[in-house]
């Protein structure tokens, strides 16, 4: 089960996208009061097991939907969820929202941007929110890019990199169907959530102090039911050095 939900963040390769319509990236909110520009600024990622694309442009609608500026994003039993990205610019950043959970939900945001074994972007660090616990995901790179070990992986189509979906785990206590503040910085290879005010985890990432390239978020489930999960005034800014 926690691996159907960990793909959330693990299993999405990240594409190319059109230019970000918007010229500074390094600094913007979004309260999603305007449905018309929310898909040029915002693009789905997920994959389910046979290389169909959970959503995309023509299918976003089925996982997301904007309800009087409130983001609201649903995975559907054992489906893969599907997730959203932003572009963004920075690499000591801080991103402030408001989210809320279901019985049973759990909000799953993180941070991407240049893997040099990888050599794409992808994943460097994250959060999944559940109703009693957080937990911070990473990376790790498991072998020297060029290395025989790191050579074969590639020829054998495989990735090298181990995802860690709970690299650390702190107990919290979340009310459900209630808003709650949510303030996520990368600070160096130091990712800190910070909940209602309250600091609830830190933790050194392995490569986290790479710059972000985009932002992600996503909803998850207990494997078997249709689970919702909601964001509002998402606002994404640089730290102070």
């Amino acid at each position: 089960m926690k691996l159907i939900l960990a793909a959330v963040a693990l299993c999405a390769s990240l594409p190319s996208f059109a230019a970000e319509p918007q010229p500074e990236l390094a600094k913007w909110q979004e309260n999603f009061s305007d449905p018309t520009t929310f898909p040029t600024r915002w693009h789905s990622y997920g994959w389910l097991p046979d290389g169909k694309m959970v959503s995309g442009p023509t299918h976003m609608h089925r996982w997301w939907n904007i309800e009087d500026g409130v983001l609201r994003g649903q995975t559907f039993g054992k489906l893969h969820p599907s997730g959203l990205q932003r572009k963004v610019s920075g690499t000591d950043v801080r991103l402030n929202c408001r989210f809320k959970l279901q019985e049973g939900g759990m909000a799953a945001i993180g941070f991407n941007g240049p893997n040099p074994i990888l050599e794409a972007n992808f994943h460097l660090a994250g959060v999944h929110i559940r109703q009693n616990v957080i937990r911070a995901w990473d990376e790790e790179n498991l072998h020297p890019k060029g290395s025989p070990e790191a050579e074969a992986l590639k020829k054998e189509k495989k990735m090298n990199r181990k995802f860690i979906g709970a690299a650390k785990s702190e107990k919290i206590e979340l009310s459900v169907d209630t808003w709650h503040d949510l303030v996520l910085e990368m600070r160096g290879r130091t990712i800190t959530a910070r909940i209602d005010g309250k600091e609830v985890l830190s933790y050194l990432t392995n490569a986290g102090d790479a710059p972000k390239d985009t932002v992600q978020f996503a909803v998850g489930g207990n494997g078997s039911d249709v689970t919702s999960g909601w964001y509002a005034d998402i606002r994404f800014e640089p730290l102070t050095p």
